[in-house]
């Protein structure tokens, strides 16, 4: 498999490394709660609705408009904001995966401390997939 050149010699440190010791101890993690489930879904659900109001806002505005849309012009603008979108997603990620290559051989991986470090990079992955 050919890795980007960019992503071998990333600078950013996901925190973790891999280890030989077999004994470490796996931690289960805790029983999650309906009430902790339909919450992030409720949220989901209210955002897709916005979505959907929005996008019959823009259809209607689209239809009353007095020049008809150019629909190569205007596809051609989705196509270069949907490669610029994909170009940063694959700069949050690749980094990740190749940490997670680095040493095959050492079957644990420790890495204290991930949760600050994923939640920034989830804010950074939702900040561009829903904007």
């Amino acid at each position: 498999m050919a890795i980007p050149k960019e992503y071998l010699d990333s600078e950013f440190d996901f925190g973790f490394s891999t280890s030989d010791d077999e004994s470490t101890q796996v931690q289960s993690s805790p029983v999650v709660s309906s009430q902790d489930i339909s919450e992030p879904i409720i949220e989901k659900l209210n955002s897709l609705e916005a979505m959907l109001a929005d996008m019959v806002e823009t259809v209607a505005r689209l239809e009353n408009a007095s020049t008809p849309l150019d629909t190569d012009e205007y596809k051609a603008l989705i196509e270069k904001d949907v490669k610029v979108k994909l170009a940063s997603l694959e700069k949050l990620i690749l980094p990740l995966l190749v940490n997670l290559m680095k040493n095959p051989e050492k079957d644990t991986i420790k890495w204290p401390g991930r949760a600050p470090i994923i939640e920034k990079q989830i804010e950074k992955i939702l900040a561009i997939t829903r904007s």
